[in-house]
């Protein structure tokens, strides 16, 4: 599942003594600035004034450490945030900027520790509660996510990604209608907001409002033509309407962009897999692995074309290599039992079916299939009664 979220590095005005030359002045325009070249040059000046005051230097260091974090120099970004901390502990935008920098590095222990400190020393800080909620909800946690989104929109109600974020975590549970709201707002304070487009149309996908999805989808690469992952995305709305040519093109579009992304052979291999053209989805789940051999998705979808295929043995070495990578895949073991039927290794398959069922109790095609190797193995009333239970789940299975 798609989870994304943006951090904010936003400057810290730093006000201007009343007594500034032209010169100075000038400085700390651009230190309060948005080009991050411009703000190193006129932090520095601040920072080595012989006039700063210890908490201007620490705002000043503050905004250097933004200013190298968006030129992507992040070693001299933490030691301007460790300067600026240590002559002013309360400095709350320092803590949340050093908190990005960990999160960006790995470091969740550390990233959380400094958003606890900056919401502790300002709790009237919006953006320490917004990016708190980021590392939420790139844990995984977006109920705790919500909440921190919340009170940062309270605290300041007109920052647009804290709403498209809000909207993020609302979709990864599933609550497609807050999250359009949410998605809603943020367009509506920023219209060229292209994310929040991208991941309307997702929630509008995941409602099977596909036309709608395919709308937002547009104008995400209307605004920034190189979201590779929008054309991924679209590329299933079109699928989901049955337009495959289109699907593919999209698909395409993406390898191109971004050739070492195994998602879209995955999804152009899945579409081939539908189409029977089998030797074609091999192919690209095979890429999809040579680009990252740990993609259990990939392992388990090329399984299912190699056993459509009757290649047995290569389709339950690839079911098992996605067992090893990720043992809670969906259906893998359904999958690797129903090639294990068909290679007649039945009591492999009825295992396998078991843990299927331990996971999914209510999945009437792994019952129906457990029935059936139950049946081949000469236990044909404990296969008849899998049977019978799986029909009762579902009329239609085995039929």
């Amino acid at each position: 599942m798609q989870r994304r979220a943006w951090f904010a590095f936003g400057v810290l005005a730093i006000g201007l003594p009343g007594s500034a030359e032209a010169q100075t002045d000038q400085q700390f325009r651009q230190c309060n600035g948005t080009d991050p070249a411009l703000a190193i040059i006129g932090c520095t000046a601040v920072i080595e004034s012989r006039d700063s005051l210890a908490p201007l230097r620490s705002r000043a260091l503050a905004n250097r450490a933004i200013a190298y974090m968006n030129r992507g120099q992040p070693e001299r970004a933490l030691a301007d945030f460790d300067r600026a901390i240590m002559i002013d502990a309360r400095n709350s935008v320092a803590l949340v900027g050093r908190g990005n920098y960990f999160q960006t590095q790995g470091n969740a222990e550390r990233a959380l520790a400094d958003y606890n400190q900056a919401i502790s020393v300002n709790a009237k800080d919006a953006s320490a509660f917004s990016q708190r909620g980021n590392f939420y909800l790139l844990q995984g946690e977006p109920e705790r996510a919500i909440p921190d989104y919340d009170q940062s929109i309270t605290l300041d109600p007109k920052i647009a990604p804290t709403y498209a974020n809000r909207g993020e975590a609302y979709r990864v549970q599933g609550d497609n209608d807050r999250a359009i709201q949410n998605f809603d707002a943020a367009i509506k304070l920023d219209p060229k907001f292209a994310y929040a487009y991208a991941d309307r149309g997702l929630a509008l996908t995941d409602k099977g409002e596909l036309d709608r999805a395919i709308a937002d989808f547009d104008q995400a690469l209307k605004l920034d033509p190189k979201l590779v992952q929008v054309y991924s995305n679209r590329a299933m709305a079109y699928e989901g309407r049955g337009a495959h040519d289109k699907a593919l093109a999209d698909l395409a579009e993406a390898i191109r962009l971004e050739p070492n992304d195994p998602v879209p052979y995955i999804s152009r291999g899945d579409i081939y897999q539908g189409q029977n053209n089998l030797d074609r989805a091999i192919e690209d789940y095979s890429h999809a692995i040579g680009v990252n051999a740990k993609f259990a998705d990939a392992y388990n979808n090329r399984g299912t074309a190699y056993a459509k295929k009757g290649d047995l043995d290569k389709a339950i070495a690839d079911y098992d290599a996605a067992i090893r990578i990720d043992p809670k895949i969906p259906n893998v073991y359904g999958n690797r039992g129903l090639a294990l039927v068909k290679a007649g290794q039945f009591a492999r398959a009825v295992a396998d079916f078991d843990q299927a069922l331990a996971g999914n109790p209510k999945d009437a095609l792994s019952m129906y299939n457990r029935g059936v190797a139950k049946q081949k193995m000469g236990n044909s009333v404990g296969g008849d009664i899998d049977v019978i239970n799986a029909r009762g789940i579902d009329p239609s299975v085995g039929m």
